[in-house]
């Protein structure tokens, strides 16, 4: 958890520091939180339990010569799942999702309110955590374990001036240490801040 939380808030202090430096830019960054579904064969168990957070940080150039509709530059996602099988009394885990990429976005209406669909494509991160198995007297630690492979992310929403409500599904996709695919699906709100004047 700490360490997913020092992630974002260095990516959270690049992306300051970048639209900071290009001040004039026709740039944008945005941050949007929400819940998180856990999707894939990992989670199919049907002990376990199927809720989470999500969170995700971009920042885009638009492009002026399509009338802003076009953004495209980097963004970082990220998800806690909770997680536990309570018919063996194993603990409580947190199941962590990330995505490192980069993303386009295209705006449909060149007004306050539009709907939107984008695409991120990166590297994709997904990590177990480590579980306590007890019972008749005995405990067994299974130490957690993180993969990664290439990830798709497709996300469509609606914006309503600088907030906006939206939906992104990780596609699950199998990691090189585990046999099961793994993605997510959130359901989020969030806010765009724009450098320049979109509309």
């Amino acid at each position: 958890m700490k360490k997913i939380l020092l992630k974002i808030a260095i990516t959270v202090c690049g992306l300051v520091a970048f639209t900071s430096a290009n001040a004039e830019a026709p740039i944008s960054f945005a941050l949007q939180f929400g819940y998180a579904a856990p999707q894939g064969s990992a989670f199919e168990g049907e002990d376990l339990t199927k809720v989470g957070l999500g969170g995700d940080i971009d920042v885009l150039y638009h492009f002026e010569q399509l009338d802003y509709k076009l953004g495209v530059g980097l963004t970082y996602n990220t998800s806690f799942m909770f997680c536990g099988d309570f018919d063996y009394f194993s603990d409580l885990g947190l199941f962590g999702s990330s995505l490192y990429g980069v993303k386009g976005q295209w705006r449909f209406f060149n007004s306050k309110v539009s709907p939107y669909g984008a695409l991120s494509l990166g590297l994709s991160q997904f990590s177990t955590p480590d579980v306590t198995i007890s019972g008749f007297g005995q405990e067994q630690v299974i130490e957690g374990e993180s993969a990664f492979s290439f990830g798709i992310r497709p996300e469509v929403g609606v914006e309503f001036g600088v907030f906006f409500l939206s939906a992104g599904y990780l596609i699950p996709m199998k990691y090189s240490a585990f046999e099961e695919s793994a993605g997510n699906l959130q359901i989020n709100m969030g806010f765009r801040v724009s450098l320049f004047d979109r509309n």
